[in-house]
């Protein structure tokens, strides 16, 4: 990721007159493509949402918005069914106010097209809060980028893999190996806000296989681009076509503990 450094601290330390082809592509066959992230913050009270495309042709900007689907919350744990509702009044997402429980079975399902998809049992996953958030004066290659140092204590007593959301779809995953149960300070530079805006960072907590997953993302659009819509290469989330098995959905099913911190850049 070229906008990061990390500096580890363990508690102690051609543009030409050339006329532009567009390529005949070979179009895949469309694919439903599902980014069910739930949230849970202690002491708040979040929406969950649900969204649901089909993906597109290489040329296709933005894929096509799914809203005639059954979407729905298994709490196997409990025996519960939850079902979310399709947002009339933005008309882009399914909603669900709900917040999840640790140490408790979690399944998504979802009925489109006469194909039921389900994922795989996942748990809420936990996080650390954000300790502190500072402005450096740090630059990177272009040397007006502005630097924030982000520091967080992780937890001594579990194996933790944590995504962190910078916004504008830039993403860091890291895992505590190297520093469990200590300080962990990087900086993050950015090259698209100016003083006066606001630097807003999430922490979630995830899973080893979501950490993996989120990894190959952002490699492949380090350079730009929404890591939840159509990359270079097929990267399969924890979803399935229980219907049919060969017509694979995109994306994922994740829970985590969030925190979230921001600062007013100068």
């Amino acid at each position: 990721m070229k906008k990061l450094i990390l500096l580890i601290c363990l508690g102690f330390i051609t543009a030409g007159c050339e006329e532009v082809v567009q390529l005949d592509l070979p179009t895949d066959t469309p694919r439903l493509s599902i980014e069910a992230l739930l949230e849970m913050t202690p002491n708040e009270s979040i929406t969950q949402v649900v969204k649901l495309s089909l993906t597109g042709g290489f040329y296709q900007e933005e894929n096509t918005i799914i809203s005639d689907a059954t979407v729905q919350l298994l709490d196997l744990s409990n025996n519960q069914t939850f079902d979310f509702i399709f947002d009339d009044v933005l008309e882009n997402d399914f909603r669900l106010d709900f917040t999840p429980s640790f140490d408790t079975d979690y399944k998504l399902r979802i009925v489109y097209a006469n194909e039921t998809y389900e994922s795989s049992v996942e748990q809420l996953m936990h996080t650390v809060p954000i300790d502190n958030l500072e402005q450096g004066d740090g630059t990177l290659f272009e040397g007006d980028e502005i630097e924030v140092i982000v520091s967080y204590t992780d937890s001594a007593e579990r194996d933790d893999f944590y995504l962190l959301d910078f916004g504008m779809q830039q993403y860091l995953a890291t895992k505590d190996e190297f520093y469990q149960g200590n300080l962990f300070t990087f900086s993050f530079f950015y090259d698209n806000l100016k003083a006066g805006d606001e630097a807003f960072i999430k922490i979630m907590g995830v899973d080893e296989r979501h950490f993996n997953f989120m990894t190959i993302l952002i490699e492949q659009t380090e350079d730009g681009g929404n890591p939840f819509s159509t990359t270079p290469s097929t990267v399969r989330g924890n979803l399935y076509n229980m219907t049919n098995p060969d017509h694979y959905p995109l994306g994922y099913f994740r829970l985590s503990e969030t925190y979230s911190s921001s600062l007013v850049l100068e």
